[in-house]
């Protein structure tokens, strides 16, 4: 009688399981994105707005500062937030002769389509062709700067393609794991930290001990797998979205300033 129950019971937990693996895996997509937030804000008249869609496909992407400054860096945005509005925290660097751009993800302000892991990676991957073909920079003047989800495509980028160094904002080793701690579902959406070790130029991180989004410990944890030169700044007491307010504004844009001029010549050629 015991041994039917417990079957009953390991039966019902089993299924109860599969169903949340199921349930989560076709909803990932709405979990993790929420363009919805975001949406307004802008319009093509937006200082910097260019389209660098292909085949009909927009993708809205925002440029300032010089035309070719002395470096390029390529900001891909949190969640919650669009192309423009992640540009506040680096738009400064502008006045130093630096050229900032950023992207939306699909479906985030005024790009096509609805927001997917592929997605993401397929526009910051046009804007680095673009800032390179029309703009002229080299890939070792490219500093890829990624904050939050941000980090996702960032380290994708940076592992795949030539760049002179990356940034990660309050970075994680997965999506998923931000919450699960650990991998439970088939698929596995932004894995940093299978893809940080392929990452071969310099890489500099932000994270706050505060942080409620995404916990420090997944950001000390990426950065014991990433590979040298590397260095890691903790910010005592900063949250998700204060830290560089905490850490003190002209300080943070200082450490990039001085990350970016290092970066740029030495990398090893894929």
């Amino acid at each position: 009688m015991i041994k039917s129950i417990m079957k009953s019971v390991f039966r019902i937990v089993g299924c109860v399981f599969v169903l949340a693996l199921v349930i989560g895996t076709g909803c990932i997509n709405s979990i993790m994105f929420h363009p919805e937030m975001c949406r307004g804000g802008y319009r093509e008249t937006t200082s910097g707005y260019v389209d660098i869609g292909t085949n009909g496909v927009r993708i809205a992407a925002v440029v300032r500062g010089p035309e070719h400054g002395r470096k390029a860096i390529l900001r891909c945005h949190g969640n919650a937030e669009n192309m423009v509005q992640t540009l506040w925290a680096v738009g400064e660097l502008c006045a130093d002769g630096y050229t900032v751009a950023a992207v939306d993800y699909p479906g985030y302000g005024l790009s096509d389509g609805s927001p997917d892991e592929k997605g993401c990676y397929r526009n910051v991957h046009r804007l680095y062709d673009w800032l390179i073909e029309t703009r002229g920079f080299s890939p070792e003047d490219i500093i890829v700067d990624g904050f939050s989800i941000g980090t996702g495509p960032a380290v994708e980028l940076a592992a795949t393609r030539p760049v002179g160094g990356l940034i990660l904002e309050a970075p994680f080793l997965s999506a998923p794991r931000v919450v699960t701690k650990v991998r439970i579902l088939p698929i596995d959406p932004f894995p940093n930290l299978k893809r940080i070790g392929d990452v071969k130029c310099p890489v500099l991180f932000f994270h706050g001990t505060s942080d409620r989004v995404m916990p420090y410990g997944q950001g000390r944890a990426l950065f014991e797998l990433a590979r040298e030169p590397k260095r890691f700044i903790t910010i005592e007491d900063g949250d998700h979205n204060d830290f560089p307010a905490v850490m003190g504004v002209d300080e943070y844009l200082q450490e990039i300033r001085n990350f970016a001029e290092s970066c740029g010549g030495k990398e090893e050629q894929r």
